[in-house]
């Protein structure tokens, strides 16, 4: 069986080592005991920096770590990267490893272990692959979360927040802990639109977010349910601790930026065995109980005295 180097050593290989010598593609032959034998001008500027051949695969990995330069270790460690990396070296015929270097690029390398045991790889530039691949997962993620979003008040919007009130009922289903749906509706707000304009009902929307989300707790949920009616979700609060959160929110109101509002809350507190809607519904019973009322207060469901 002819070796690597008896395959080089032929007359009609000069002109593809010529070619392998001047490509932008680093390219590297380790001999059997992986020691780096052969390397071209692309390799020689990304990897080794004028280190002398023949030299150990760990060797050209401590030589760029220790020179800042070559492959990014980010565990800070490279006795550590190699002991982690080394045992799966040559367990494959053909395999693919991508990383990245110090110097921002993105490179894929093609190892391709041959029958006589020494190691050819290939390295190929996805610098630019990975940056589209970025901006698909940002333009993605911006999608997702505007799809999940209110755009004027940046909360989450009807399908979000029913989402997570459905989320809401599997977490109480597991805990037993209780949960309190309150629906609130800004009062005479086509008034607010019709006195002071658009603009201005616009602006008492994102005040009333803005004030809302000051006084949540992690794990409360608060979103648009449409118009100028909103949905908070209450994990691990009753019927009267919910009365008391929307107090709290009620007496932070005033603000010289926007015009005056006042609004109406209607509280449902979970029943067993409650499917979403029912509890929606029961709150929102409650809050027509509020208009009724007068307006700018709060009901609770009658099933929960």
């Amino acid at each position: 069986m002819s070796t690597a180097f008896d395959m080089l050593a032929l007359p009609e290989a000069s002109a593809l080592l010529s070619g392998l010598a001047r490509t932008a593609m680093p390219v590297a032959l380790y001999d059997r005991d992986d020691r780096l034998c052969y390397a071209n001008e692309a390799f020689d500027a990304a990897f080794l920096h004028g280190l002398a051949l023949p030299v150990a695969f760990a060797d050209v990995l401590r030589h760029g770590f220790h020179h800042g330069f070559g492959i990014r270790i980010d565990c800070g460690d490279i006795e550590a990267f190699l002991a982690d990396i080394l045992p799966r070296r040559r367990q494959q015929a053909h395999r693919q490893v991508t990383t990245d270097l110090l110097d921002g690029r993105w490179i894929q390398f093609t190892e391709t272990l041959l029958p006589d045991g020494w190691l050819l790889t290939i390295a190929s530039d996805i610098t630019a692959l990975k940056h589209n691949e970025q901006t698909i997962r940002h333009a993605h993620a911006s999608a997702m979360q505007a799809a999940l979003t209110d755009a004027l008040t940046g909360v989450p919007n009807r399908r979000h927040i029913l989402e997570l009130a459905e989320q809401a009922l599997a977490d109480h289903a597991a805990s037993g802990e209780a949960l309190t749906a309150v629906l609130l509706d800004l009062d005479h707000f086509k008034h607010i639109n019709d006195a002071h304009g658009h603009q201005a009902g616009d602006a008492v929307l994102q005040h009333f977010c803005r004030l809302a989300q000051q006084y949540l707790r992690p794990g409360d949920c608060w979103g648009r349910f449409g118009g100028e009616e909103f949905l908070l979700l209450l994990p691990g609060a009753d019927a009267q601790a919910a009365v008391a959160v929307v107090e709290r929110l009620r007496a932070m109101q005033s603000d010289a930026d926007v015009p005056a509002y006042t609004f109406s809350a209607g509280v449902a507190q979970l029943q067993p065995g409650e499917p979403l809607q029912h509890l929606l519904h029961r709150a929102d019973a409650a809050l027509y109980a509020a208009k009724a009322a007068g307006r700018c207060c709060t009901a609770i469901a009658a099933e929960d005295f």
